[in-house]
């Protein structure tokens, strides 16, 4: 009966652990993002687009750029705009920018139990959770112990700017402006923004009012359909 008691405790304890940490028996990626959306009442434009970057000195040719400019083109392409070869053919100008937060560290409390030399068990102990009473171990009982964890804030805001008075003034006349944001345990930024992309897309020169939640995970069609198959592995050059 003994054997039987702790191998329960270790299991419950493993269990609650788990909880605790965020970690799940799911090992599918999911994401909790968070969407605002705003656009300017009655603005007519056509929908033709040329993405630029939108950080602070910014590159075209950055690398990580292009690579996330073509996950964003894949989701413009899917809310019925067209890509412009070059801005002076565009009727709107979509600045890209994106980033990862500093980290932030957060506490938690929970109780675990301290084992005595015999095992025996309390009558009664009280709940850390409920206020209520449950059977605890003799001996010394429970004592806190206090974690930690960390997650980032990783970002993405698409700002659609009129092409005209960008080219002649440097100015940007907003018609629309999308953000997205979500929390984990990830700095990741390439894991974690095709799946933001694909949950933004419904929210694209939309006015969402306030900030609104959407979950997505590595299952939705919407997120493989811009991640897109792998491409084939070029052959070698003969030697």
């Amino acid at each position: 009966m003994e054997k039987l008691n702790s191998t329960l405790l270790i299991v419950v304890f493993g269990v609650l652990m788990a909880m605790l940490s965020g970690c799940s028996v799911n090992s599918t990626l999911q994401f909790r993002t968070e969407i605002d959306a705003i656009a300017a009442p009655g603005a007519t434009i056509g929908n033709r687009f040329l993405v630029l970057p939108g950080n602070p000195g910014g590159n075209e040719q950055d690398l990580q750029f292009i690579e996330f400019k073509g996950y964003i083109e894949k989701v413009l392409a899917n809310r019925g705009f067209v890509k412009a070869a070059t801005a002076q053919d565009s009727d709107l100008v979509v600045f890209l920018g994106y980033g990862v937060g500093l980290p932030e560290v957060h506490q938690y409390a929970y109780d675990v139990p301290v084992w005595n030399d015999w095992g025996y068990y309390y009558p009664y102990r009280r709940s850390f959770y409920n206020r209520g009473f449950y059977p605890g171990f003799a001996g010394a009982g429970y004592t806190q112990r206090i974690d930690t964890y960390t997650t980032f804030r990783r970002y993405l805001t698409l700002e659609a700017c009129e092409t005209g008075p960008y080219l002649t003034q440097q100015q940007r006349k907003q018609l629309w402006k999308t953000s997205v944001q979500s929390s984990g345990a990830s700095n990741d930024l390439r894991l974690v923004f095709p799946y933001m992309a694909a949950a933004m897309q419904g929210y694209i020169g939309a006015n969402t009012g306030h900030m609104v939640t959407v979950d997505i995970d590595e299952t939705d069609p919407l997120a493989h359909s811009i991640l897109g198959p792998l491409p084939a592995a070029a052959p070698l050059p003969p030697r």
